[in-house]
């Protein structure tokens, strides 16, 4: 998403010709140093004993595409329509990345011409109300279509998030806020119930429909001013947790949502304008008896500022889990290359290893603009779909990180080579371990593996050339290609 405070950077773009069409290709890259043929030598220190955090999942959002996307059933191969390619890009474990969560859009209503300061049809989202608590389930045909083939495909993680409540509910009546010096919500505290009201009917009717929707979130990034450009809302921190405490009480009066999760503070980052969301949160029994998780975006946030909130929770005595649920890089230009690859990689490995989040989301899946968003791109014209190396640079993780898997001890001596763990059962009831490697080097590296007995490895390669390429090998054969990211996979035990 894009935020009023992000200083864009625009990247030279060049047009290049490729097997799918012509399209701009992002070619700001590093300069690649010299060098004499030497290969570097990475240890790579590995300690199942030493256990961390357990994945939940991995995850995208289907805000701003699924709506138009999700509606695309021309032809793309003799098997697939466009949209079923996009579909198992994304969710198929077995052709694509194997996400194992979901983020729908609850929209607010802007569709409705209520809100025109939201010139983007992409940005715009139906609600299901005719009027109130009078429902039309047939709206949002084509994201609900792309919501019911990830269910398909297996995902059972479903969140509701919503960027703005009803626009029937809000202030000004449009799906964003009005507010110039004094930053104010565009929702009053009497509607509270009636949009608490709304989300949990969608959400029981989802359920009915077997959508196992697990997690609610009627709030997305409250700090920002939300003044147009899409749907949102600013809430200052006591708005925030007044309208969470609505909410829970909402929920305890519902037992058919008894197993269902609320999810807070969808904060845009971990520190900064967030510090007094978090000490509002703190201070409120209610909340801090009632959420055992948070869940943050990690825009805008240093890996010394994420380490910083972790001392804090731990000076604080606040035991919580964490998860990261939004995240893209945010810088103009479409990237199709490695470069951006690395940068998400990157970004993955450091909230798995500082945060020791459980879940991790990226921002929008699919993407038709000149930025450095969509994992997959479409050209809106021909509709044509281009999956990028952040796809499988992602796939990397969730393809092979699947839910139940812990994170263990993994430790790099070469400041250019990050790795990341993970011990788990596969179908087969097999122990194996996944470890992803990111070689942020512009030189290939010898990997020598320390502290677990390997057998066979299997390796699923994305660089330049190859996306997720598996090759068997040993780990005395271990060399990982220059600006890549690795996947290796062995059967520990076999039971």
């Amino acid at each position: 998403m894009i935020k009023k405070r992000t200083l864009l950077i625009p990247l030279v773009l060049l047009s290049i010709l490729t097997a799918c069409g012509t399209v701009e290709e992002n070619t700001q890259k590093e300069k690649e140093p010299e060098t004499d043929e030497v290969i570097d030598t990475a240890m790579i220190t590995l300690n199942t004993a030493e256990t961390y955090q357990t994945i939940e999942s991995f995850g995208a959002s289907g805000a701003w595409w699924s709506q138009d996307v999700g509606g695309w059933i021309e032809e793309e191969t003799a098997e697939l329509s466009k949209r079923e390619y996009i579909a198992e890009l994304l969710f198929d474990p077995l052709e694509g990345i194997g996400l194992t969560s979901y983020r729908y859009n609850l929209g607010a209503g802007s569709t409705l011409q209520n809100s025109p300061r939201i010139e983007d049809p992409w940005r715009r989202a139906e609600n299901f109300e005719e009027g109130p608590e009078v429902y039309d389930w047939s709206k949002d045909e084509n994201a609900r279509w792309m919501l019911k083939t990830a269910v398909d495909y297996g995902i059972d993680d479903i969140y509701l998030f919503v960027n703005s409540p009803l626009t029937r509910l809000t202030k000004n009546g449009s799906a964003y806020g009005d507010q110039l010096e004094e930053k104010r919500s565009n929702l009053a505290p009497e509607n509270y119930q009636a949009f608490a009201n709304y989300v949990y009917d969608v959400t029981e009717h989802f359920l009915k429909e077997d959508i196992p929707v697990t997690h609610v979130s009627p709030i997305n990034e409250p700090q920002w001013d939300w003044t147009g450009g899409q749907e949102g809302t600013y809430y200052d921190p006591a708005e925030v947790v007044a309208l969470l405490e609505v909410f829970i009480e909402e929920k305890q009066k519902r037992p058919e949502l008894k197993q269902l999760a609320l999810s807070m503070p969808e904060l845009g980052e971990w520190a900064n304008t967030s510090k007094e969301y978090f000490e509002a949160i703190i201070e409120n029994d209610t909340l801090m008896n009632y959420f055992d998780t948070w869940e943050v975006h990690s825009y805008w946030t240093t890996n010394v500022e994420k380490m910083n909130f972790k001392e804090w929770l731990e000076e604080k005595e606040i035991d919580v889990t964490l998860k990261m649920s939004e995240w893209t890089e945010m810088i103009n230009g479409r990237d199709y290359t490695m470069d951006s690859a690395l940068n998400l990689a990157n970004e993955i490995h450091d909230d798995l290893t500082i945060l020791d989040v459980v879940a991790w989301q990226y921002w929008i899946a699919v993407s038709s603009y000149d930025y450095r968003d969509g994992l997959i791109y479409v050209n809106l014209g021909s509709k044509e779909i281009i999956p990028t190396k952040r796809l499988w640079g992602m796939g990397n993780f969730s393809k092979f990180i699947r839910p139940g898997y812990t994170r263990v001890s993994a430790i790099s001596d070469d400041k250019e080579v990050n790795v990341v763990s993970f011990l788990g059962k596969n179908e087969a009831n097999e122990e194996e371990l996944i470890t992803v490697l990111i070689n942020n080097s512009f030189q290939e590296k010898e990997i020598d593996l320390q502290g677990v007995g390997f057998g066979e490895i299997i390796s699923y390669t994305t660089d330049g050339e190859s996306d997720l390429e598996e090759q068997s090998i040993t780990s005395q054969e271990l060399t990982i290609p220059r600006q890549s990211i690795v996947t290796l996979k062995s059967v520990t035990t076999n039971e």
